[in-house]
């Protein structure tokens, strides 16, 4: 599948000519407005009754808040959530505060019974570098100044700058089979050898453990999760910690230019596949479409409701953006039909939609026998 995310970090004018960050993604939670998996796995949250809140660029409803208490998320275990010996895990975090209980370990994600048992993964922050360890002794946390993120194989030896609250961080583990490594904000903290596999039967977390007498309550917004397969390049981890916010581009209404019944109209009779439906907070939508990672021709026809809306679109680099209107009790469907398959089937392409301050990134692929659809219902 062609990359969605170096078009992305194109629309951020951030250059990854030589980042793959779709290669081996298995799960990303980009959080614009719900919790789903947008990597195409479907590994969508069981349980959630997290918050959503404002993400690093002051979107509102684009990242969750864990309140510390009760809140967290479930996603049931699947394959594509185990990896083998190899694995990163990369994820924007603002704590809002800290774990008082015993460990003082605040779980941002985790997957396995603990985090020193074979096979699990987590991520987190704690004292237990700066104390050797002994937050476990039992005390309530009484110095909460000392406090470093740390993953699946650490070495005991703290490192600065620690943790502030009301701060965004972007925090990146990777190991390649034989090393474990920490990058805060783009900056090694450490790196050890550690070899695991990470393969369990457990169901994964966000914002707690599965353990009842170590929860580890998160209290702390996230954003931006992604778990890989593979140990992703520091290129890769650059393009990540450094995306810049992406600009909104201006809005050009394109008008329906053909009515799909008109004799001139050569378009084959394909099945429609339903991408996906969104329920929308108004009846005016802004659509960006770009070529989903490398330009290899793909050419298309967008029709919605109906009637084309522009035909013979090569897509590319350059932002292809019109207006839609959402109408109670209609399909709304927006439909992608491959005129070609490019140079590398199938024919895809990078959605974005915008419904006022929300934000929605969709990837959709159409063939000779199917084509890629949206629909849209407005919110009653």
């Amino acid at each position: 599948m062609k990359n969605i995310f170096i078009v992305l970090a194109l629309l951020s004018q951030c250059c990854l000519a030589q980042s793959d960050l779709n290669k081996g993604l298995k799960a990303h939670y980009t959080f614009n407005g719900n919790a789903n998996d947008m990597s195409g796995n479907n590994n969508n949250p069981i349980f959630n009754n997290a918050v959503l809140t404002t993400d690093r660029f002051g979107n509102s409803n684009s990242a969750y808040h864990f309140n510390g208490i009760d809140q967290y998320m479930r996603i049931a275990n699947a394959a594509s959530l185990n990896q083998n010996n190899k694995i990163s895990i990369a994820v924007w975090i603002r704590a809002t505060g800290f774990y008082y209980d015993i460990c003082h370990a605040s779980s941002i994600l985790s997957k396995g019974p603990a985090s020193y048992m074979p096979g699990s993964y987590a991520l987190r922050y704690d004292d237990a570098l700066f104390t050797d360890g002994l937050g476990c002794s039992g005390d309530r946390l009484k110095d909460s100044l000392h406090m470093n993120f740390r993953a699946t194989g650490t070495p005991l030896k703290a490192y600065v700058p620690f943790i502030k609250k009301g701060q965004w961080y972007s925090v990146i583990y990777t190991n390649d089979g034989n090393m474990a490594s920490l990058y805060v904000d783009c900056e090694l903290k450490y790196s050890i050898p550690f070899k695991e596999g990470f393969t369990n039967k457990d169901d994964l977390f966000f914002g707690k453990t599965d353990d009842q007498l170590f929860p580890f309550w998160l209290n702390a917004d996230l954003d931006d999760i992604r778990i890989y397969d593979r140990a992703i390049s520091k290129t890769e981890m650059t393009a990540i910690c450094n995306e810049e916010k992406p600009k909104k581009p201006p809005t050009q209404i394109v008008k329906p230019v053909i009515a799909i019944k008109e004799k001139d109209t050569a378009l084959e009779k394909r099945n429609n596949e339903l991408i996906r439906q969104i329920v929308v907070d108004h009846d005016s939508l802004s659509v960006t479409l770009y070529d989903n990672g490398e330009i290899d021709g793909d050419s298309v026809t967008l029709i919605y409701n109906n009637k084309i809306v522009t035909t013979h679109q090569l897509l590319s680099a350059k932002p292809v953006t019109f207006t839609i209107k959402v109408e109670k009790g209609a399909a709304n469907e927006l439909v992608m039909y491959a005129e070609n398959l490019g140079s590398i089937p199938p024919n895809t392409a990078l959605i974005i939609i915008y419904d006022g301050g929300k934000r929605y990134e969709l990837n959709v692929n159409s063939t000779k026998n199917s084509n890629g659809m949206v629909a849209f219902k407005l919110k009653e």
